[in-house]
């Protein structure tokens, strides 16, 4: 909310330079434009100035309309003139190359010497309708249709673009065009938006997060306002990777491990622009849903079908009637046809009579957190009339007026609507969605944010340093099987029983000790994928075949050059489900718990198929993963006539691998536990392979942000 604005490069011709001058009056901006350009002696009715130092204010913004390579002359002057903030909108900075990053360094390091605040460079600026301000590179031909309660902040100016262009069933409170994000970052401006009285819902497109922890911070500052946060992160595929990349200069980090996050801290997560603008959409009715369950009033028994196809896609409960409520609708419609929901309000065609009951009943249902009405309408639509939707608009508009449950109109495809009943219905606290995909998943979204409550951490487990004892004796590439096992062990990881032997005679005696069948593991530090090698040898039944084996394993390390520690001698574990529980180092994230199905099945995994945490686990997360890992949890629940597996088990040894990580988290880079077998219900489970990666054996990364 600056009280004056500098434009350096003002301009009177079409330019950047003109449509900021032009967006500050069109927009009501009751400060000082100063107008700075060497050309003019005025710009649109202004005095201008021909250079900053000529300016007889401070100005508490900048806004540079020129090209890259003529900003740092300009830029130098800031501190010493007092300007607060500033906007660069050219490119040619972090994103063109090592020039452009040195151009930028050297801005950035201006602006935090003298406490100036900078957006951009590369963006369109900022908006303010709330406030009446604005340094947008485009020019605004109508400010009164922006006003809204959606604050956007958007990495990208397009995307910025995009979404102003439809303010039909929602308007800004503030729109950030962020660009490169050389000193203010997203998460400034989420901290923001949060204190903003006029900001609803907060909506993000991030290419990537320049600085982590306080992003993650202040999405729990939103968690804990009631805001929403609603994000769309492109960089999902390895081709979307490198495009960030080249526009931004900037790594966008990994999406698997993103979504994890946003998810442990009540962000919404989106995946196009289609589910964006719907979630917003779904903000803008008076109540949140409280839950999954919906009530389906329809004029049509064809969209009772498509709603009984597409609702459980999307997670959206379709409760059937209950007696009470069957009986309420049945004595003014008649009977009532299948389960009741959706329900058909047409009924015995008195469609007019029966949609205001129809609706009392679903509103005051203790069965139900939400109302949707699914039915196409649109501006100038060739056939049909508008006399239908002026009839039962304002029915459902009074619904919602007399209902803490959020009403909403569905059109069954995206971008259908009838102004005039978007207006009426958001006058009783009601909303418009579009598609039927799109519109159930968003209220589906909004039931999750609803529902989220935060979870306390687990109890710390303290730390052993047991990792540092083994490292002691100097640096080790991988920590062998026995020895991972050992430490894990001492946090309470079950383990497979086993003995490490230095030669065939000890191997014979403990095979004896441990029981027949066994496996014969070599361990060596530098052989972190053992199968690979030939230095596993499975299903050894009697004494004579382990000596074949330990011949043949010892001829194996011979010939892949390596000192082994030892041989280890392991029980065989059948009968079970193999599963993967690992941890691994995101570069900005810290370290992330990974589980999904094991043994060679690990290899083939699709990204559903693996729950990720980052570390430290909440209590009933891991009981959580092992429901999201859909592949997983199928097998674990008694696949193909396999009895069910001891699913507590896993979650304890889950909670123990964690609760080690974190408590040595400062030594590690990876842990690999590939298989856990988990045996049937009530046996228990035990790791089969491990794996430690000490941090130290970790190559360095330059980390950019995610």
């Amino acid at each position: 909310n600056p009280s004056s604005v500098a434009v350096v490069g003002a301009s009177e011709n079409p330019s950047i330079g003109r449509s900021v001058v032009e967006n500050l009056r069109h927009i009501g901006f009751g400060g000082t434009i100063a107008p700075v350009n060497p050309k003019y002696a005025e710009v649109l009715g202004l005095e201008c100035r021909p250079s900053l130092t000529d300016l007889d204010i401070s100005p508490d913004v900048v806004v540079f309309c020129v090209g890259a390579r003529r900003v740092l002359e300009s830029y130098r002057l800031l501190p010493g003139i007092g300007a607060a903030g500033a906007v660069i909108f050219d490119g040619g900075f972090a994103e063109a190359g090592p020039s452009g990053r040195e151009l930028q360094a050297e801005i950035a390091a201006i602006s935090r010497s003298a406490g100036i605040v900078l957006c951009g460079p590369n963006c369109m600026g900022y908006l303010n309708p709330a406030g009446a301000t604005a340094a947008y590179a485009q020019l605004v031909h109508d400010p009164g249709q922006l006003h809204g309660n959606v604050g956007l902040v958007s990495q990208s100016g397009s995307v910025c673009i995009g979404l102003m262009s439809d303010t039909r069933r929602f308007g800004f409170s503030t729109i950030v065009s962020s660009g490169n994000e050389a000193v203010v970052t997203t998460a400034d401006y989420i901290d923001h938006l949060v204190d903003d009285r006029s900001t609803g819902v907060i909506a993000v497109f991030s290419e990537y997060i320049a600085d982590p922890e306080h992003f993650v911070a202040a999405l729990d500052l939103a968690a804990a306002a009631g805001k929403p946060v609603v994000v769309l992160k492109a960089g999902r595929t390895p081709r979307s990777q490198r495009a960030v990349t080249s526009h931004t200069g900037a790594l966008c980090g990994s999406a698997p491990v993103f979504s994890a996050l946003l998810r442990a801290h009540r962000a919404i997560e989106v995946k196009g622009l289609d589910e964006l603008t719907e979630v917003l959409a779904a903000c803008q009715a008076a109540h949140l849903p409280a839950g999954h369950r919906a009530s389906v009033v329809t004029a049509s028994g064809g969209l009772v079908e498509l709603m009984l196809d597409t609702a459980p896609t999307v997670g959206i409960e379709l409760p059937p009637l209950s007696a009470a409520d069957r009986g309420a609708v049945e004595s003014f419609m008649g009977p009532v046809p299948g389960e009741g929901n959706p329900l058909d309000a047409w009924g015995s065609g008195h469609f007019e009579t029966n949609l205001p009951k129809v609706l009392e009943v679903a509103r005051a249902s203790d069965d139900i957190d939400v109302v949707v009405f699914p039915n196409d309408a649109f501006d100038d639509q060739p056939m049909g009339g508008w006399d239908f939707g002026r009839a039962y608009t304002p029915w459902l508009a009074a619904s919602a007026a007399a209902s803490d449950k959020p009403h909403y109109q569905l059109n069954t495809r995206p971008g259908l609507m009838h102004r005039t009943q978007v207006e009426l219905l958001a006058s009783g606290g009601g909303a418009t969605l579009g598609g039927l995909r799109q519109g159930l998943s968003a209220i589906a979204r909004l039931a999750d944010f609803s529902l989220w409550r935060p979870r306390p951490a687990l109890d710390g487990t303290p730390s052993q340093h047991r990792v540092a004892a083994l490292l002691a004796g100097g640096d080790r590439p991988a920590i062998h099987e026995y020895d991972s096992k050992r430490v894990l062990r001492g946090y309470g990881v079950p383990v497979a029983s086993e003995q490490m032997v230095t030669s065939v005679a000890e191997a014979q005696g403990a095979a004896a000790e441990v029981g027949f069948p066994v496996a014969l593991k070599a361990l060596s530090d530098r052989a972190a994928h053992k199968s690979d090698l030939g230095l596993v040898k499975l299903g050894i039944v009697d004494a004579e075949s382990l000596e074949r084996a330990w011949d043949d394993l010892a001829a194996n390390v011979e010939e892949q050059g390596l000192e082994a520690a030892g041989v280890l001698v392991q029980e065989m574990v059948a009968g079970g489900v193999e599963v993967l529980v690992g941890v691994s180092r995101d570069a900005d994230f810290g370290l992330v718990l990974a589980l999904g199905p094991g043994g060679v099945a690990a290899d083939l995994s699709e990204p559903d198929e693996v729950a990720r945490r980052v570390l430290p686990l909440g209590v009933g997360d891991a009981a959580d993963m092992v429901r999201e890992s859909s592949r997983l949890c199928r097998m674990l629940s008694g696949f193909r006539g396999q009895p069910p597996a001891d699913v507590d088990a896993l979650v304890g040894c889950i909670e123990a691998l964690a609760g080690f990580a974190w408590a040595e988290r400062e030594q590690l880079a990876e842990v690999d536990l590939n298989p856990v077998v988990v045996l049937p219900d009530g046996r228990g489970c035990a790791v089969v392979d491990a794996l430690i990666v000490p941090r130290s054996a970790e190559p360095e990364e330059e980390t950019h942000g995610c």
